[in-house]
């Protein structure tokens, strides 16, 4: 009875400010609610674990993974040590094999890891539905998933040196010229006829997150980097956020989560973060409904979806990626959110989120979420959830982000300096993670 009294006394107090939600009294962000959470999150993780490549599944019993998931896999199991979840010896050659498997994995073109491994072999996967004409050569790199890969990568290699090595044979097979042209990032892949195609890839949030994974080794890219270069005023529920000119548009939590947990949150990165996470409270007050949008994996088709404070006009709205198979679009709390928000900035509706997504626990792991309405289950345990939790677990034990000095993600330089070309075509945000 205390706590929910508690509780709605500071509901009440309006939404809190970065400064006033650092402010908050620690019981809000309780570290056994945080060190539970991850020994949850480690059971899918261990679980899930290939002795042969020291890669993790995706999702439970699918063997294949994006890059994307394989920095989440590598991104837990250092958090699990960290935690000591894992023996360190143990520890020690899961993450020697999982990084050997990157060095022996085989590029696309020789430049970047193809979008998509097995996780039992650490063969390249083919394109799903083309896989016979892509399994040998593969079929292209997403450089948001990249730049996930360098960020984890820095991580370990600034707080483990035993692994510099291995790490630094990894990052040395990649071609960043390739991947990084006129300040902007780029993907590549082969469209349905095999066609090579070039495409600038990132909006607000996932643009600046990749860019900082990439600038973290020296490859900086200065238009990615700068989050006002394509950014456009919006105002949802009366809080004041940043939209991207080129449309195609999620701005949603994970972005902004991870640079914090990983990085910290630095100049307008901090509080565009604040106001995203403000938005959502605002919601919750105008429709009682708990809201923390993300982008998650959902039980049957589409089996993916994006869930945005703002995309291209519309407020709080879900959207599948292009291509996947139809199916309902409903909204979900996030768990992977839900806790991230709750280790950055905690307060009493971080903690009400936290509650909310409770029915997502198993003894095998945690659910992508819950559905807004209802409650039940949205999405399956996976590899991203898992990392989430962990990395949230882990900054809450050392009351810092892992990475104590991350680029900062105003160094973009001044207009003119760089001269963008026109992109012949443009992906917003990783798809399927």
């Amino acid at each position: 009875m205390l706590k929910r009294i508690v509780l709605g006394a500071v509901l009440a107090c309006g939404l809190a400010s970065p400064a006033a939600a650092q402010r908050t009294p620690p019981a809000l962000a309780d570290r056994d609610l945080f060190d539970g959470a991850a020994r949850t999150a480690w059971a899918y993780v261990n679980a899930n674990y290939n002795e042969r490549t020291g890669w993790v599944n995706s999702v439970t019993g699918y063997h294949y993974a994006t890059v994307w998931d394989l920095a989440s896999s590598l991104m837990a199991l250092y958090c699990a040590d960290q935690l000591d979840l894992l023996e360190g010896d143990e520890y020690d050659r899961r993450m020697r094999r999982a990084l050997q498997s990157l060095v022996e994995a085989r590029l696309f073109e020789n430049v970047a890891f193809n979008k998509m491994y097995s996780t039992t072999t650490g063969a390249i996967a083919g394109r799903p539905g083309q896989e016979a004409e892509t399994e040998e050569r593969g079929y292209g790199w997403s450089v948001l998933d990249m730049g996930r890969m360098m960020m984890v990568l820095r991580v370990i290699h600034e707080n483990q040196p035993q692994y510099r090595d291995l790490i630094a044979q990894v990052v040395g097979r990649l071609n960043f010229e390739r991947m990084i042209q006129d300040g902007y990032l780029r993907g590549e892949d082969l469209d349905s006829r095999g066609r090579l195609r070039r495409y600038q890839e990132g909006r607000i949030g996932y643009e600046q997150y990749a860019a900082t994974g990439f600038a973290a080794w020296g490859h900086v890219a200065p238009q990615a980097l700068d989050v006002r270069q394509h950014g456009r005023p919006a105002t949802v529920l009366g809080i004041p956020l940043l939209t991207d000119t080129r449309g195609d548009h999620h701005l949603t939590s994970e972005p902004f989560v991870m640079i914090g947990l990983e990085v910290g949150w630095s100049g307008e990165m901090r509080e565009l973060a604040w106001r995203v996470l403000a938005a959502q409270e605002a919601r919750y007050r105008q429709t009682g409904t708990v809201t923390i949008v993300n982008e998650d994996a959902v039980n049957g088709p589409p089996y993916f979806l994006y869930y945005s404070v703002y995309s291209d006009g519309r407020e709080f709205v879900v959207e599948p990626p292009a291509g996947a198979p139809e199916g309902p679009a409903s909204r979900t709390v996030s768990v992977k959110g839900a806790f991230g928000w709750h280790a950055l900035l905690p307060s009493a509706y971080t903690w009400l989120a936290v509650q909310r997504v409770e029915g997502a626990r198993s003894r095998t792991g945690w659910g992508a979420g819950v559905f807004e309405e209802s409650g039940r289950v949205s999405g399956g345990e996976n590899v991203n959830t898992a990392a989430v939790i962990l990395e949230a677990a882990l900054y809450v034990a050392r009351g810092r982000p892992l990475m104590d000095a991350g680029p900062s993600q105003q160094a973009a330089p001044t207009a003119g300096q760089t001269t963008a070309s026109a992109p012949v075509q443009t992906q917003a945000g990783p798809a399927g993670q």
